[in-house]
This record gives structure tokens, sequence and C-alpha cells, in this order.
């Protein structure tokens, strides 16, 4: 008997399966990306004018979206109060949008953002590892 096909959202969600949320942030990311160049091609090969232009809207709302996600999975070198340097095993707390502090800093700013009102939670330098993706 053969074997019935998954669906591809089936196959999509389990890319995902035993992924840290930054693991999957940075899939997204890649995924986000070549669904650009997809639009990209498919609006390069499109006759019809305004089927061409919604094909590269939708690629720059692609784009936007990988921007955004690796703006959220980048850490930062340096703490954005003091600059003092921080290593990915340093002591750090970062705000979802990766703004990065040192403790001090933190503890000056009261655990929030000053960038994005966000809570500063510590750093984990296994979130940057790209063990998995």
């Amino acid at each position: 008997m053969p074997t019935k096909a998954r669906p591809p959202e089936q196959i999509m969600a389990s890319l995902f399966e035993h992924k840290s949320v930054a693991q999957m942030k940075r899939l997204l990311a890649r995924l986000e990306s070549g669904g650009a160049s997809i639009y990209r091609a498919w609006a390069a090969a499109e006759k019809n004018e305004k089927a061409r232009a919604a094909l590269l809207s939708a690629a720059v709302r692609e784009d936007d979206n990988a921007q955004l996600l690796r703006l959220m999975t980048t850490p930062k070198p340096a703490c954005e109060k003091c600059g003092a340097s921080l290593a990915l095993d340093a002591a750090a707390f970062a705000c979802a949008f990766q703004c990065t502090f040192c403790p001090s800093c933190t503890a000056a700013v009261k655990n929030v953002c000053p960038n994005c009102g966000g809570e500063l939670e510590p750093r984990d330098p296994r979130d940057f590892s790209d063990d998995g993706i």
C-alpha cells in the first residue's frame, strides 16, 4: 500500500520541531529571505504589470520580516549604555530586540530597555548557536 504524502504544512512545521524560540526565529528569517527570492523570480517572469508589482511588494514584505527576525536574533557585542565589551559568554541582559546591556547598566535602567520598553532578561549564549538549523 502506498504511503500517503504529508501535506506541505506538516513538512514545514516539522522543520521547527525541537528548536528553541531563537533557533525558530533564525530558521524563519532564512525561510523569509528564500521566499523573497522566489517572489522576485516569479515577478521577473510575470507579464502582467499589476501582478508583477504585487509579487515585488510581497518580496519586500518577506525581506522586512527576515530583517526583523535577524535583528531579534543577532547578539550585540557591547553594552548600549556604557559601551563595555560583552563577549557572548559574558553576563549581559537583552530585550526581545537584542538591545544589550551589562549588569550595572541593566540595574540602572531597572531591567527595562530604554529603547523599546521591553524587559531586559539574562542573555543565554546558547540562543546564538546555529546548532540544529
